[in-house]
């Protein structure tokens, strides 16, 4: 059986979690004239999109496009490109390791962070905002049934 590793969004995507609380300040002002958006009481981007969705209704349905223009616009001010991730997400795949990550929030978060680091194109399967467990769903997705599972930043290093 080949190797697989499944990476949460977090361990790939230094700056990740400096975004998320910007977007949410955004979309509060955004639609504050029609709907109030506390984002104190908001739960943590991975457990988010039904609380967003709650809170949307039907009166702020474009909520996901504005997310996702706030994302495109803003990420080269939060995010940062990590040349070793990139190489070391080569190395694996290049030495025949199955690569797979899955969002951990709204799905339009997690594309656009995982393209503007250039990283979707290493992975072999991304899930974006999975139902229930992302480790499970790319577990799926790749055809596998165990892999190493990285979720954090100090994990992603440790690989190399």
């Amino acid at each position: 059986m080949s190797r697989a590793i499944v990476f949460a969004e977090r361990a790939l995507a230094p700056g990740g979690d400096a975004i998320w609380p910007a977007a949410l300040e955004h979309l509060s002002r955004r639609f504050a004239s029609i709907r109030e958006l506390d984002v104190a009481a908001m739960p943590a981007r991975e457990d988010s999109v039904p609380a967003l969705e709650a809170w949307a209704g039907e009166d702020v349905s474009s909520w996901r496009r504005e997310l996702d223009r706030f994302y495109d616009d803003h990420a080269r001010v939060h995010l940062r490109r990590d040349p070793g991730t990139a190489a070391l997400l080569h190395a694996l795949r290049a030495s025949g390791v199955r690569l797979a990550a899955y969002g951990q929030g709204p799905r339009e978060t997690s594309a656009t962070t995982l393209a503007f680091l250039g990283l979707d194109r290493r992975l072999d399967v991304v899930v974006l905002e999975p139902a229930g467990d992302g480790f499970a769903a790319c577990l799926e997705a790749l055809g596998v049934n165990e892999a190493e599972h990285v979720v954090t930043r100090d994990e992603l290093a440790a690989l190399a």
